[in-house]
């Protein structure tokens, strides 16, 4: 991800021991994106953080409102579909998964098992 955002024009920087209660965040500087990360957190962990800041430069940039549960919600929705496509989710996991399952996927998109098993519900392999 972090290869991704720089290649793209992005700047990707490591948020200070300081600030460890903040996961990530991004903003614009002009016509540049830039992109904060907690480098304290499980690297797939990262890999969403960068992937839902992402999320909030495409689709809100500098013009639109990137706060509040909804824009959140954007941001976590893209995330997921960016580091697990549909296609690729439902062509390799089970309609209700068990936890194995689950912790074996992770592998597959290098996400966390929570991850995975929100977005197969999402894509309605799991139930509540």
């Amino acid at each position: 991800m972090v290869h991704l955002l720089e290649a793209w024009g992005g700047g990707v920087f490591s948020l200070a021991p300081d600030y460890a209660d903040v996961d990530a965040f991004a903003v614009w500087q002009g016509q540049s994106p830039f992109v904060f990360l907690n480098t304290m957190k499980p690297v797939e962990r990262g890999r969403f953080d960068a992937a839902h800041e992402l999320g909030h430069l495409v689709m809100h940039g500098s013009d639109h409102q990137c706060t509040g549960p909804e824009a959140e919600r954007q941001a976590n929705d893209f995330a997921s579909a960016f580091l697990m496509p549909a296609s690729s989710v439902l062509g390799r996991m089970p309609a209700g998964a068990h936890v194995d399952q689950v912790i074996s996927g992770k592998r597959i998109w290098k996400v966390s098992a929570m991850a995975l098993t929100y977005r197969m519900h999402d894509l309605g392999l799991l139930t509540d």
